[in-house]
């Protein structure tokens, strides 16, 4: 069963089947992708030895790093969460990119230029790509209608009042959608999108009489970047006064989840790896205000409740974020649950509340840069903001108790015992209860309900999906040659039970480092050629006593089918065949036995 009979590498994600490229255009670009580099921009790899690199998984939470990356190899595994793969596959994972996205941006990256997508080789992949190039011509459409002298004036006059530097504002793109019905539409009609395409986009909506007409108009237009830098969805925000919605964002598409985007991350990536720390504030323009004052390790989650995705985004960045708040105690109650989905995801929550109910926006303009930073600097872990927030509360035992039960949402999200032992203890302290008593508290409310988070085990390690025999012995024969060609002479001939681990054993006893359609596969793979070489003696008890085990799999499978073949041959009273057969597995049991035992 070897891979490298076909001829097309064909993926498979997100339950449909992605274009077909040549193998000899995807070993292009991975030949010429070094993946130590595309990892290494995106967290801390240290080196191990041999060409290899470790650090903290980006995919699941973790304190010790258990995420390996060979060189030699090109692939990445995680024997945690056991994610792995090659460097198309780590992109698809850190950037929610698919297959071919993921190829594309590592071609770009290596100065390879891959044949264009047609419609007629994958519908839905090329209406993504036929999204990401209508959302670059939207944001080109809205900036240029921003400069145009008379269209523009009204929106160029409202961005004057936010004193932001021309170069933040071409930073972000900053347009604007003009007054009249169709103008954009016509506009993109005109460069051969189609109202299909449009209307996919949510650029456009249809009305009661079956036409078209744009969704966004008299608005300032903030484009809103994925990950990777790709325009997937605007926000706008009124300029007449009239509409009862100040701000209306795109609405859900292919392309765009808001509930997986957070605005500005694009930006802030680089500042983010830098300061090991996201300052998480609400608005389009707090964030940009920051950017324009020089601080950049800046999200946003543009008034959206914060999801575990979004958390999960973060914490692939950063072990930090500093929450700020511009509004009461009532205001940071209510945010609660957000800072529960932090902490639940692996992140150290500070947070604090900037003066007079002031955003970000207002605070940077009226006190400065230097100002916010030393607030962010000074700011408190969440549990000791959040008592002294709701210092009104406190003058009774039932107000404290109730503070504490409220803390206990945050507390019991983080995995990290020390951690939850020092917040209780100034839990205990802030709110003068005894923390022998609040410690009983805390351990009763997780035995009675459980963690309210669950949602966020999606970031936890997933059930192994093959075993540690496995991953040792592909490992061995990986690392070396004689053991290699021991079980390729030992195993010629034995029928392997199709799955993960016959794909990879038959690829290496072939000689050849296989690209697997199978991500299980591919997984297994990179889990054996990232673990460490064993010693002589220990490589030869595994090798011999895998192969052992594989022979006995082999034969107790054709033993299966000889009792289906033997009752097949008394219902059709063939005597000689029934005897033949008979005899065969006598013959087969005879060879079990002589394996030894299991």
């Amino acid at each position: 069963m070897c891979l490298s009979i076909l001829c097309d590498y064909i993926l498979t994600g997100y339950g449909f089947p992605l274009a077909k490229y040549s193998r000899e255009v995807v070993t292009q670009v991975l030949t010429a992708t070094d993946i130590v580099e595309i990892v290494g921009s995106f967290l801390e790899l240290r080196p191990s030895g041999n060409g290899r690199y470790v650090g903290l998984c980006p995919f699941h939470n973790e304190k010790t790093p258990s995420f390996h990356v060979s060189r030699d190899r090109q692939n990445f595994y995680c024997f945690g969460c056991e994610k792995g793969g090659d460097a198309i596959g780590f992109i698809r994972e850190m950037e929610g990119l698919s297959f071919i996205e993921s190829l594309r941006k590592l071609a770009d990256r290596a100065g390879i230029q891959l044949p264009a997508m047609t419609e007629r080789e994958d519908k839905d992949e090329y209406l993504r790509s036929r999204l990401i190039e209508l959302g670059a011509f939207a944001a080109r459409f809205y900036s240029e209608t921003l400069r145009e002298p008379l269209k523009g004036g009204k929106a160029r006059q409202y961005v004057k009042t936010r004193t932001l530097a021309d170069a933040t504002i071409k930073k972000f793109g900053l347009g604007y959608a003009p007054d009249g019905y169709s103008s954009f539409l016509d506009a993109a009609k005109a460069e051969k999108f189609r109202e299909s395409e449009l209307d996919a986009s949510g650029l456009v909506k249809r009305g009661e009489r079956g036409g078209y007409y744009d969704t966004f108009r008299s608005r300032l237009m903030v484009p809103i970047r994925d990950v990777s830098g790709n325009i997937v969805a605007f926000g706008g925000r009124d300029l007449t006064g009239a509409s009862p919605a100040k701000y209306i964002n795109s609405p859900e598409t292919v392309l765009y989840k808001k509930s997986r985007v957070l605005y500005g991350l694009h930006e802030a990536r680089d500042a983010l790896r830098k300061e090991k720390q996201a300052i998480l504030v609400e608005g389009y323009f707090d964030l940009m205000r920051c950017f324009d004052a020089g601080i950049c390790n800046v999200v946003a989650t543009c008034g959206t409740a914060l999801t575990t995705e979004q958390a999960a985004l973060i914490r692939r960045y950063v072990p930090e974020v500093v929450v700020v708040y511009d509004g009461d105690a009532a205001g940071v109650r209510a945010a609660l649950r957000g800072v529960a989905i932090l902490t639940a995801a692996g992140l150290t929550v500070r947070a604090l509340v900037l003066p007079d109910g002031k955003d970000p926006d207002d605070y940077i303009r009226d006190a400065g840069a230097e100002a916010f930073r030393a607030m962010v600097d000074s700011s408190l872990d969440f549990v000791t903001f959040y008592i002294r927030m709701n210092a009104e509360r406190l003058g009774s035992i039932e107000g404290r108790t109730d503070v504490a039960k409220e803390v206990f949402t945050i507390v019991q999200g983080v995995d990290d015992l020390m951690r939850v032992d020092e917040y209780l203890k100034r839990a205990a302290l802030e709110l003068d209860l005894d923390q022998w008593r609040l410690r009983q508290e805390f351990e009763a409310l997780l035995r009675g309900r459980g963690t309210p988070v669950q949602a966020v085990a999606e970031e936890k390690p997933a059930p192994r999906r093959t075993s540690q025999d496995d991953r040792d012995f592909l490992s061995v024969l990986l690392h070396s040659e004689p053991m290699r060609e021991r079980a390729e002479k030992e195993l010629k001939g034995i029928a392997l039970k199709p799955g993960p681990f016959a794909e990879v054993l038959t690829a290496i006893l072939a000689g050849v480092q296989e690209r697997y359609e199978d991500e299980a596969s591919a997984s297994l793979y990179a889990a054996a050629s990232n673990r460490h070489e064993t010693t002589a003696d220990q490589a030869e008890v595994l090798v011999s006593r895998r192969i052992v085990s594989l022979k006995r799999e082999a034969l107790l499978l054709e033993e299966q089918g000889l009792e289906e073949a033997i009752r097949q041959a008394k219902k059709q009273n063939d005597t000689a065949r029934e005897t033949e057969l008979v005899l065969r597995r006598i013959g087969i049991r005879k060879e079990i036995d002589g394996l030894g035992a299991a």
